[in-house]
C-alpha cells in the first residue's frame, strides 16, 4: 500500500519548487481532476499537469502551504493558504499586481502504486477574484 500523505506531500513539495516535471511523475496518465469551484472536470496528466502551473503561472511568488490533514489507504486531504502576487493571467482575467491569499483544500485518490488517479480542488473563489479586483464584495457596488 502507498504512504498517500507522502505521496501527495510530494506533488504539493513538487509545485513549490516549480519542478513539474516532477509533479507530473506524481499523476497516473488517466488522472481525472474536478476543479469544483469553477464546475470543470480536467482530464490527463498533461492537463491535470497545466491546471496546476497555472495557479504558479497567475502568481509566480506564491505559496501553497499544503499540509495532510487525513489520509487512508488510498485518500489522501491536503489544506493550504495560497498566497502570492498576481502578475499573470488568473485563468481568463488579466493580471492585476495585486496580492491574494485564498484558503484551498484537495482531496486526492491514489493508485495501489502511489500515483493520483483522481481528485477534487476546494477553494475559495470569491475571496481570490474580490482580492485581485475583478468582483466587487457581496453586498457593495
Amino acid at each position: 500500500m502507498a504512504d498517500t500523505a507522502r505521496a501527495g506531500q510530494s506533488l504539493f513539495d513538487a509545485w513549490e519548487k516549480r519542478d513539474f516535471d516532477a509533479m507530473g511523475e506524481c499523476l497516473a496518465d488517466g488522472v481525472s481532476f474536478n476543479d469544483a469551484p469553477r464546475g470543470q472536470i480536467i482530464n490527463g496528466k498533461a492537463a491535470v499537469k497545466d491546471w496546476y502551473m497555472s495557479w504558479a503561472a497567475a502568481c509566480p511568488d506564491s505559496v501553497a502551504g499544503a499540509t495532510s490533514v487525513a489520509a487512508s489507504n488510498d485518500t489522501a486531504v491536503f489544506q493550504g493558504l495560497w498566497a502570492g502576487t498576481n502578475t499573470g493571467a488568473f485563468g481568463p482575467l488579466p493580471a492585476t499586481g495585486r496580492s491574494v491569499s485564498m484558503p484551498w483544500a484537495n482531496v486526492l485518490h491514489f493508485d495501489r502504486d502511489g500515483k493520483i488517479v483522481g481528485g477534487t480542488a476546494y477553494y475559495d473563489q470569491l475571496t481570490a477574484l474580490v482580492q485581485l479586483g475583478h468582483m466587487q464584495p457581496p453586498g457593495e457596488g
